[in-house]
């Protein structure tokens, strides 16, 4: 590869470690051809970038990104998955490929500045995503609101009820 096109390469992976949220190194020896295009079928479907990478110049953007944690992981036949929108939808990914088809290993992972092993991907893939935290955080608000207006109907509907035999009782008494 000429220069130019390496140093645009450099430039780009280092965006995209800079960028993200997330970045997943995996080892990627044994998959065929069928298998890792559906990997990367089902990276594409999370939002997920999945690129092979060239060592050298993964090593080289590491470095300018400022992510030099991951330099040491970067020795074999490595992939990268960049989470830039959710940091944890790249490991659900790895997570379910992988019950399907061992071959795929993760190495490392860099999540939110910090460097976690193999050992991780579980616990980060069982994270909820930034969509089911909104939610809840929702529902947590909206909880007080909604028990205060059925406080609120409950007493009413008393009211009513009262006024009603009140209206009840008076009509039979004349």
């Amino acid at each position: 590869m000429p220069t130019a096109e390496k140093e645009a390469a450099v430039e780009r992976i280092s965006k995209q470690l800079s960028e993200s949220k997330s970045v997943y190194l995996t080892d990627f020896t044994g998959l065929n051809v069928e298998e890792i295009t559906k990997l990367r079928r089902a990276f594409s479907g999370a939002q997920v970038e999945y690129r092979v990478v060239k060592n050298t110049l993964a090593k080289l953007s590491a470095k300018e990104a400022g992510c030099e944690d991951i330099i040491e992981h970067l020795s074999g036949p490595v992939a990268m998955a960049f989470g830039v929108d959710d940091p944890v939808a790249p490991a659900k990914v790895i997570k379910e490929f992988s019950k399907k088809n061992d071959k795929l290993k993760l190495k490392a992972c860099l999540f939110e500045g910090v460097l976690f092993g193999e050992d991780k991907l579980d616990q980060i893939a069982n994270l909820p995503t930034r969509d089911e935290i909104l939610s809840k955080v929702c529902n947590v608000l909206n909880a007080p609101i909604s028990n205060l207006a059925f406080s609120l109907n409950g007493v009413l509907s008393k009211l009513v009820y009262a006024m009603n035999a009140v209206k009840e009782q008076k009509e039979n008494q004349s």
